[in-house]
Order: structure tokens, then C-alpha cells, then sequence
């Protein structure tokens, strides 16, 4: 673990690790695919962000051991998730993720969030993989622009405000049921999925403990592993259910906040 962290702090990512199998991958995008063709209409705000809120099986691969070691080697042992914000590119479309820093979202200080990135599909460039600027974490905070680009999967199209020298991007390939770590700070993007298959994959935002909110409306966490000893959120509760009217209302709780927003600070 010390090989992820030293490698997670010089770069600000760190790639590939090896998380569930692929034939739990493969189901799981299964009903993800199905889900996003026919979203349940009960859910009023978007089904995909705090999706770890609505469905026990989504929650599970959130808190799966190989998961949480992982992401203790790099933030310790005392653990919440905020969100398991899920992302499906449909083939042959133009939706992309414009290049952003994550802690431009959220009030949350010190920027030490990490997303663990779970392909539950096989991701390459040529459908939407994501792509990092190395080292970028350690530019702190860039401003960014809100473009409102329709084909953005960014609630408000936010965009960094940094010219990216493409010859220092790297492409983060990931087969599916590995996962990639990277840092709240790291400026990253992607392209559209120009294949004839579904590219899904899950966010998950982890973040230690004695991290503070700032600024923006309430946000909510899950205690995943450790303890809490400085109770700065609200707990949401553990999804028992599969998008049942319990976890739908736990969901409704934790986004309504968040709507002026657009939930770009869910």
C-alpha cells in the first residue's frame, strides 16, 4: 500500500486496481444500462448522483474491502463517502466532462477527497475513458469557468481554467472491475463514447474524517470504515433496500439541499 501512496501523493492518481470481478462488474452495469434507459420516475431529483443512497447493491461495492484498503493507503483509516455519483455514456453520443479540479464543487477543507473511479465496464479513449494531468494536484484550487455546455455531463458545464498540454495527459484505461484513485485537485476530463457499447462507471468520493464544510448548503456522509470522533455531517443512513420508498426518501433528504445548485455541490 505504501507503493499506491507514494505514488498517489508525487502524482495525484494512481491506476489500475484490481476491485471486483468482472462478472460482478458485468452485472452490476447490467442494471445500471437498464436503469438509465427507464429511470424511476418516484425519484425527483437525478438518480445517478448519491446513487450509493438509493440501492443496497450500489452501496456494497462502494464499502468492498479491496475498495476501502485502497483508499485507506491514501487518506487513513477513518473514512466517509459523500456521494457514488454514477456516469453512463450511451454509444455513439456526444456527452463528455469538460476538464475540472472535483474540489471545485464542494466546501470541503482541507482538499484531501479522493475519488475511487470503478469501471464496470472496460474504459479506453475511444469510448470516453478519463484522462489526467499528472502532478496538477499541486496547483491547488484553479479557477474554473461554467460553460453550460449541453453535452457535458457537469451539472453546469464547468471548465478549468488552465491550458492543458495534451502531451502530459495521460488516458486512464481501466478494464472493467478495476478502479482508479485520484486526487480532489487533479484537473481531469473526457471525451464522448464514439463505440457501439454503453461505457459505465462509478465515482465514488471518499474523504478522512476530520475534513470540514466551508461553504454551500449541507452535505451528508456515510461513515464507511473507522470512526467518527469529529461528527462534522450529518450520517445518512446505510441503504437496506433497492430503490424502495425508504431510500428514495433518504436520497430526496440528502439532494434537496442541493438543487439551487443545479446539485453541483451535492
Amino acid at each position: 500500500m505504501d507503493l499506491i501512496k507514494n505514488f498517489y501523493d508525487l502524482n495525484g492518481y494512481f491506476l489500475p486496481i484490481d476491485v471486483i470481478s468482472s462478472a460482478m462488474a458485468e452485472e452490476t452495469a447490467f442494471k445500471i444500462e437498464k436503469i438509465s434507459k427507464k429511470p424511476n420516475t418516484k425519484i425527483k431529483h437525478p438518480w445517478n448522483l448519491q446513487a450509493h443512497l438509493l440501492a443496497n447493491w450500489i452501496y456494497d461495492i462502494c464499502v468492498l474491502p479491496k475498495v476501502l484498503d485502497s483508499v485507506e493507503s491514501v487518506i487513513g483509516p477513518n473514512i466517509l463517502i459523500q456521494s457514488a455519483d454514477i456516469f453512463v455514456k450511451p454509444p455513439q453520443a456526444k456527452n463528455h466532462i469538460n476538464w475540472h479540479q472535483d474540489a471545485n464543487y464542494w466546501g470541503l477543507k482541507p482538499f484531501e477527497l479522493v475519488t475511487g473511479w470503478i469501471a464496470l465496464t472496460d474504459v479506453f479513449p475511444q469510448n470516453g475513458c478519463m484522462n489526467y494531468l499528472p502532478k496538477s494536484h499541486l496547483n491547488n484550487k484553479i479557477n474554473h469557468i461554467e460553460t453550460f455546455d449541453k453535452n457535458s455531463d457537469l451539472t453546469r458545464g464547468q471548465q478549468i481554467d488552465l491550458n492543458i498540454d495534451k502531451n502530459k495527459v495521460i488516458s486512464v484505461i481501466l478494464k472493467a472491475g478495476q478502479m482508479s484513485l485520484h486526487h480532489c485537485l487533479l484537473a481531469h476530463g473526457s471525451g464522448p463514447n464514439i463505440t457501439s457499447n454503453y461505457r459505465i462507471g462509478v465515482a465514488v468520493r471518499y474523504l478522512p474524517t476530520y475534513v470540514k464544510q466551508t461553504d454551500g448548503p449541507p452535505i451528508s456522509m456515510i461513515l464507511a470504515r473507522g470512526e467518527d470522533t469529529y461528527n462534522h455531517f450529518e450520517k445518512n443512513k446505510i441503504p437496506k433496500g433497492d430503490f424502495d420508498k425508504f431510500t428514495i426518501a433518504e436520497h430526496d433528504k440528502a439532494m434537496t439541499p442541493h438543487m439551487l445548485s443545479n446539485y453541483a455541490t451535492s
